[in-house]
């Protein structure tokens, strides 16, 4: 019996580190980890650049935050409610947590020769918008702080679904590949270059 108490307490102790660290990991990991894994899986020489949206670490993130909670719970609980039920509720609950690390790590988007590939949060498929199906290009432009400067692409397909690439330095980088492939098809675009966003 003692043997089993001191077992038992032990247990609870590392299961308390855990949680512990899955709350201060939770800060930093995801943006180790969805990259790592997606530059393995999913970068080929063929892409002009690969990059992932910000709502992937955030869903990471959000995935160990809520098994760290779910933890958290257990242990508040755990002698209170005794018994294989509350177990098997707990782990059901943490396993439920599955979805957001899956989803987050097959979040991206990249371009390249054929045209945009996007794999939103709420797919496990990625979909292609390809340069010669684009029925138009909005230009976006944002003033910050009095300087006016490229915010995101939106391309528009003929169907009317719309997929967005936010500005950053991967993006800056082959903007001019991006030009050159809006007018080799003849794309019509728009921009709000005189009347920008304002934040």
């Amino acid at each position: 019996m003692i043997k089993k108490k001191e077992s038992t307490e032990e247990n609870h102790v590392k299961l308390v580190a855990y949680t512990i660290i899955l709350y201060i990991c939770s800060i930093f990991v995801p943006f180790i980890v969805v990259p790592s894994y997606q530059s393995m899986v999913y970068y080929s020489r063929s892409q002009w650049f690969f990059s992932t949206p910000f709502s992937a670490y955030i869903t990471f993130m959000g995935g160990m935050i809520y098994t760290a909670v779910m933890l958290t719970l257990y242990l508040i609980f755990r002698q209170r409610w005794e018994g294989i039920w509350f177990k098997v509720v707990s782990g059901a609950m943490i396993l439920a947590s599955i979805p957001a690390f899956i989803l987050s790590a097959t979040n991206y988007y990249y371009l390249d020769n054929a045209g945009v590939h996007y794999n939103t949060l709420k797919s496990l498929k990625e979909k292609e918008y390809r340069w010669d199906r684009i029925s138009k290009v909005h230009i976006l432009y944002r003033n910050h702080q009095g300087t006016t400067s490229f915010y995101q692409y939106r391309f528009e397909m003929p169907d009317g679904s719309e997929i967005t690439i936010p500005s950053n330095d991967k993006l800056v980088e082959h903007k001019w590949r991006v030009e050159n492939k809006i007018k080799e098809n003849k794309i019509p675009t728009t921009d709000n270059f005189k009347n920008p966003i304002v934040d």
